[in-house]
């Protein structure tokens, strides 16, 4: 391939495509905040068990981050476990959020 050939193949691409690095960075992004999410709703946790208040909405924020994560790596890579794992913390995650809600509204 000569320059001129890649030239054009470099000027032909989209321009809102991200690059191989601001994809990294939009993805490394993604992975510390869902780990902050995990680290401030395990505080949180801590934080109501210890005042006897019910903390199952914090148990439930941390499993539908989990469950969102996982179904749409399942999704793009189609690995059907990862799916499942989806499904699974997101079921729970509502389950959990439906007993906060009554226990806190009963």
């Amino acid at each position: 391939m000569n320059k001129e050939q890649i030239l054009r193949k470099a000027q032909s691409k989209k321009t809102n495509t991200l690059d191989e690095m601001q994809l990294q960075v939009v993805q490394k992004g993604s992975g510390i905040a869902v780990f902050s999410i995990l680290v401030f709703c395990l505080i949180l946790m801590t934080v109501k068990i210890i005042a006897k208040q019910p903390w199952y909405d914090a148990y439930s924020i941390c499993l539908v981050s989990m469950g969102t994560q996982h179904f749409y790596k399942g999704i793009k890579l189609h690995q059907k476990h990862e799916i499942i794992f989806g499904i699974v913390f997101s079921v729970l995650a509502t389950i959990i959020m439906v007993g906060y809600i009554c226990e806190v509204l009963g």
